[in-house]
């Protein structure tokens, strides 16, 4: 574990280090599910090539995703969402975490 520099946007003050340090080259900006990823990483730095423009125009059109991710969840247009959906059900794996003695703040 490692204190997370001043200024974190990070809301846990310690966590594993991951690829904190790391940097990322790729062709092509990354598509929602690797962005994801790459944030979860705690990657510093990430260098892309191609704009999401620049890859809808040969096909591969994450820029949608972006779009949608911004909007409520009611007002998604790619898939219907059902936010609250047995909420206090599900609020109960929320609290065996937070009750969990040896849980690793991820």
């Amino acid at each position: 574990m490692i204190p997370r520099p001043d200024g974190s946007p990070d809301p846990v003050p310690e966590r594993a280090q991951m690829l904190k340090g790391c940097d990322l080259y790729v062709n092509g900006a990354p598509c929602p599910m690797c962005m994801s990823a790459i944030y979860w990483a705690r990657i510093d730095r990430l260098y892309f090539g191609t704009r999401l423009e620049d890859t809808s125009m040969i096909g591969f059109d994450d820029e949608f995703q972006y779009i949608d991710f911004q909007l409520p969840w009611e007002q998604r247009k790619a898939i219907q969402c059902f936010p609250d959906f047995e909420r206090d059900f599900a609020l109960q794996a929320c609290q065996a975490w937070i009750n969990k003695q040896d849980r690793h703040p991820y």
